[in-house]
């Protein structure tokens, strides 16, 4: 069985946040009881922290197998537990590929394995096999699950004696497998014949397996995300059997009837699932407490979860288990789905001697992700503290815990009122992070900070590395993880866990995040460095004894001067004269045989600069060279300080200038990265701007060599395909950040270039007939970054009208029929994208733009972003969307308008696919629309109307309730206002819930007349009073989808 844990061992890079203050949504579903309730509930989970991509990393490593693409996934409970019972598992390349098909072939395996409950069955292959496309193929592997599931009806062939293994699944394909595998006889319940589709699709609703797949096509393929769900809704499903009854008809004649009822075994006649029959599997709920490395008394490797066991009734225990779940979780609710051993154990509750299938988060415990900095220090309010600019009430006991050191008692609180004061102690302007987790009545009740700080590394040997004002730790130890390549002299960012001394503790040792430039100002809170403000850590000093330059203070000798600023959480903690900035890349044309350190034998190398000059410079003392195995391929990884040893010509390496002239380098390349004989057909696709498939930096410099051996240099966006399969190439790249920035190629010979001809623009009047060689001809004047007249065929051209956005392959007569044209109205990629810009990169080349906008003070942001490289041959053309006619093209590509949300462009990409380059962009210029002409704004979600209010006790009074919006994006507050009228004939009051995708509002709701407001979501009125008036309550829509209707009861006091 695969792995079902995460692989995240510490919790540091949960407590990490590059956007603090920002509502994260977490996607995939959740466990919750499915197996003792039956259903299928959508859980919450409070997140008003952390970044989104940290956040969906959290809540996927935590519950379920570490694949690289989990974030893709949406379906998450579904496609965690199948991994964790080895019905379902990823690829070799770590991925999971959530988007891909299922095939025949694969849903006979995991069917056949499922039935047996988890275990690889012994299946068998016949003499003369079944199906002429399967033995001898690339499914042969299949044949004894398809021989098996054919044997128990759950699946035919195709006709012809075909099978068609490597055939997609629909949704209705696998809906009547998973039936008869519940039980349903195909023959009896009409799944063959012209009517099956019908027939399977009528059940399996009302058995649940399309449960959180309602907008599903069940007639197209299969997505392998969808099947998860589909299977995991049938192991939760009960199984079915056949009852056969012979009654006596009217004429006295004995009749068979046969009817299909749920399943019952055992002396009580229970009901049993899939699950149960195949798996004997339960579910235990609790509060996860920590594992062995935070509780001294479990076993290396147990987790320890309190909740109620199994028995009847219920009794509140202890589990102690062997499982690697991570500790970012500690104090949430979980389900551990396990098989109770009944030999040997504890009964009715998961041990070391139950099958543990998988731990997941239920998502019932509220839980508030923040740093420290975000704590209002001088709220002043009884009884709450202030995180983030919202409130919390805090419980009368609760508990800090730091670094996870004694998390059973922390440093706790025995009072609301100390409570209070030991939060409100927390606040200070940095970036530690701090997990706050909410009990039942929503009030604080445990606080789990995460302290990190910067050191200097003084001595590195072998696994010990020592840290100034730490000591020496032994990497090897107490599961201490330490980045790769680190050196005397490195500044870290150390973040201690577990224990407080040293000797027993866990440190997670980092490389300290450092930016380089130019200082424009600052004071004591802030720094400019580049226009780019930074919080000084605590507000206080800067640390010293980190670097040789460092200062502690800046004066105005230092304004317009370049430093290096080292972070800890995105906070200043130290500063130091002068550039670290390792970005800039070149070549090695020559070198000699000079030692580093050296004045005798100084340390030289000619190098060429991705702007093609050539410098002959000495090499800085701190430059980190490798002693080469062969070029490029720094195998060994072996530090030396020859240059002759370790530098070959053709070699990538990044530097920086010093401020004494030297250049201090690194070598770049990697043996990953570093091929010998590159035969690849596709090296370098100028379409995707994609180098072996990774996209290109918009300045990455490819040098590659001529004919005669010389070293020259291009910026490789400029570049055509380059094909290497007619005869292999020595290549290498580098990357970062997810980027090739530079590359080489043994090339001998010149790259070369392309063009394109489409053109994009806007139809700016509504047509003329004319007459053009004796045929009538519609004539359109369409903006394509001039006025361009073109002659459509016939005198009706209803696809045109003016204010259309299109696309049309430019002719030589300037005639064309109306399927020349396509209309970019943004309902597909095909037909473009309306996008929200974000930023504009002429020099890089790229526009990055709004995955979702939410409304936040008052203003439209980008809730996400995404980067996308513009070909170098795009077509740039502004519109006027109101006025339907050309632009301002002197205004450039400029961010969208926060006050109004509108998309002010549109891209279009290669074929219509995402994944393609841009080739051509339509610019809004008039912020009166957005780039369609229309006032929507981007990516707004239904605000679904509230139905009738629930009368419970109507008191005499009629109720009425409305929205006073339609549509909403993340973070718009949406008002319901509820109107009374009659007089009341007893204590009344008025409760409101949120609807789905929604949060109610902190403040108080707002009442008129009689009507006393109690929270956000309850106002009463005596008895006797006129109870015209209104109520108004407020809620939050999180983006994730349509919100839902509220919930909105009247009923005695």
């Amino acid at each position: 069985m695969e792995n079902f844990a995460p692989y995240v061992q510490h919790i540091s890079s949960y407590f990490s946040s590059n956007a603090v203050g920002v509502p994260c949504k977490i996607r995939g579903k959740l466990l919750g009881k499915a197996l003792e309730d039956k259903e299928f509930p959508q859980k919450k989970v409070l997140s008003l922290v952390l970044c989104v991509a940290v956040m969906l990393s959290v809540m996927v490593m935590g519950a379920g197998a570490a694949f690289s693409d989990q974030d893709k996934i949406e379906n998450t409970e579904a496609v965690n537990m199948c991994t964790a019972l080895n019905i379902i598992g990823g690829y070799p390349d770590g991925s999971y590929k959530p988007e891909g098909n299922i095939k025949r072939s694969e849903i006979t395996k995991m069917i056949c394995v499922a039935l047996n409950g988890g275990k690889e069955p012994n299946v068998s292959t016949n003499t003369t096999p079944t199906f002429s496309d399967v033995r001898g193929t690339n499914a042969a592997w299949a044949e004894g699950y398809i021989e098996s599931c054919v044997a128990q009806g759950i699946i035919s062939g195709v006709g012809g004696g075909r099978f068609s293994p490597n055939g997609n699944v629909t949704g209705t394909q696998l809906a009547k497998m998973l039936l008869v595998s519940l039980g349903y006889n195909a023959n009896t319940e009409g799944f063959v014949g012209n009517a099956w589709a019908t027939n399977v699709n009528v059940i399996a609703s009302q058995k649940g397996l399309y449960e959180g797949l309602e907008r599903m096509d069940t007639s197209a393929a299969l997505t392998r995300d969808n099947a998860a769900q589909m299977v995991w809704n049938a192991m939760n499903a009960y199984e079915v059997e056949y009852k056969t009854t012979i009654v006596t008809d009217e004429n006295g004649k004995l009749e068979t009837i046969v009817t299909v009822q749920d399943k019952v075994v055992g002396s009580n006649n229970d009901k049993i699932t899939l699950l149960e029959d195949k798996y004997e599997a339960k579910t235990f709920t609790g509060t996860f407490d920590g594992n062995d490395k935070t509780i001294s008394t479990l076993k290396d490797g147990q987790i320890q979860v309190e909740g109620m066991n199994n028995k009847t009734p219920s009794e509140s225990v202890t589990a102690k288990f062997t499982y690697d779940f991570d500790l970012k979780y500690i104090g949430e609710e979980v389900s551990v789905l396990y098989k109770d051993s009944t030999n040997s154990g504890t009964r009715y509750q998961p041990d070391d001697n139950d099958t543990i299938y998988g731990v997941v988060v239920t998502g019932n415990t509220s839980v508030v992700n923040a740093t420290v900095d975000d704590i209002d220090g001088d709220y002043n309010t009884a009884g709450k503290v202030s995180i983030s600019d919202t409130s919390y009430k805090v419980a009368k006991e609760g508990k800090i815990v730091t670094n996870l050191v004694n998390v059973d008692t922390g440093a706790p609180w025995a009072t609301q009122t100390a409570g209070v004061s030991d939060i409100e102690e927390l606040s200070k302007a940095n970036g530690d992070t701090v997990k706050f987790v909410l009990d039942d009545q929503n009030e604080i009740v445990s606080v789990y900070v995460t302290t990190t700080d910067l050191y200097k590394v003084t001595a590195v040997s072998g696994s010990k590395v020592s840290i100034s004002g730490i000591g020496t730790i032994d990497t090897a130890e107490n599961g201490t993880s330490v980045y790769d390549g680190v050196a005397k002299d490195d500044v870290v960012a150390v973040t201690k866990l577990y224990q407080d001394k040293p000797a027993d503790a866990t440190f997670v040792i980092e490389k300290a995040e450092a930016v380089s430039g130019t200082v424009t100002a600052y004071n004591a809170k802030t720094i400019t460095l580049e226009g780019t403000v930074y919080d000084v850590y605590n507000e206080a000093n800067y640390k010293s004894g980190l670097t040789d330059d460092a200062v502690t203070k800046l004066s105005s000798d230092d304004l317009d001067k370049e430093f290096t600023l080292y972070l800890v959480n995105g906070y200043v903690r130290a500063v130091q004269k002068g550039s670290e900035d390792m970005n800039n890349y070149a070549i090695v044309t020559d070198v000699n045989s000079g030692v580093l350190d050296s004045t005798f034998n100084e340390p030289k190398a000619e190098l060429l600069f991705a702007d093609g000059t050539k410098k002959t410079v000495v090499l800085h003392k701190d430059s980190t060279l490798y002693t080469t195995s062969s070029e490029h391929n720094d195998t060994a990884f072996t530090k030396t300080n020859k240059v002759d040893t370790a530098l070959e010509k053709g070699e990538i390496v990044k530097y920086a200038e010093m401020s004494n002239g030297q250049y201090k380098i690194e070598e770049a390349v990697k043996a990953e990265t570093y091929t010998a004989t590159d035969t690849a057909a596709n090296f370098y696709d100028k379409d995707t701007k994609a180098l072996k498939g990774i996209v290109t930096d918009g300045n990455c410099p490819l040098f590659y060599t001529t004919a005669d051996g010389e070293y020259k240099v291009a910026n490789i966006r400029t570049l055509d395909d380059i094909d290497l399969s007619s005869g292999g190439k020595q290549t290498a790249y580098v990357t970062n950040d997810g980027k090739v920035v530079a590359a080489f190629v043994a090339l001998a010979g010149k790259p070369s270039g392309a063009s394109d001809d489409t053109l994009y623009g806007i139809i700016t009047d509504d047509g003329q007939v004319t007459s053009k060689n004796g045929d009538p001809y519609t004539m359109f004047t369409v903006w394509t970054g001039e006025e361009t007249t073109v002659y459509v065929e016939g005198d009706t051209v209803s696809s045109l009208n003016k204010g259309a956005l299109v696309s049309f392959d430019k002719s030589a007569d300037d005639t064309y029929d109306q399927s020349d044209f396509t209309i970019l109205d943004g309902t597909n990629t095909a037909k473009g994208q309306a996008i929200a810009v974000s930023d504009y990169s002429e020099a890089d080349q790229t526009i990055t733009f709004a995955n979702a906008l939410k409304l936040e003070g008052g203003a439209y942001v980008e809730d996400g972003k995404t980067t996308k490289a513009i070909d170098e041959d795009a077509k740039i053309v502004y519109i006027d969307a109101d006025n339907q006619t050309k632009g301002d093209d002197g205004m450039g590509i400029t961010s969208f308008d926060g006050t109004t949300g509108y998309a002010n462009a549109l891209i279009v990409y290669e074929g219509g696919v995402a994944t393609n380059k841009i080739v051509a962009i339509i610019v809004n210029t008039n912020s009166d629309t957005n780039v369609l002409g229309k006032t929507d704004v981007m990516g707004t979600k239904t605000v679904t109307a509230p139905g009738s209010v629930t009368m419970t006790n109507a008191n005499g009074l009629t109720a009425s309730a409305v929205a006073d919006k339609q549509t909403a994006v993340k973070g718009e507050a949406i008002t319901y206002t509820v109107t009374f009228s009659g007089t009341t004939t007893a204590a009344t009051k008025v409760m409101f819930t949120a609807g789905s995708n929604s949060t109610v509002d902190t403040a108080k709701c707002v009442v008129t007349g009689n009507w006393v407001a109690q929270s956000a979501t309850q106002a009463n009125i005596a008895t006797t009073k006129d109870g015209t008036g209104t109520v108004t309550f407020k809620v939050i829509a999180n983006g994730s989808g349509s919100v839902g209707a509220p919930t909105i009861a009247v009923a005695n006091q």
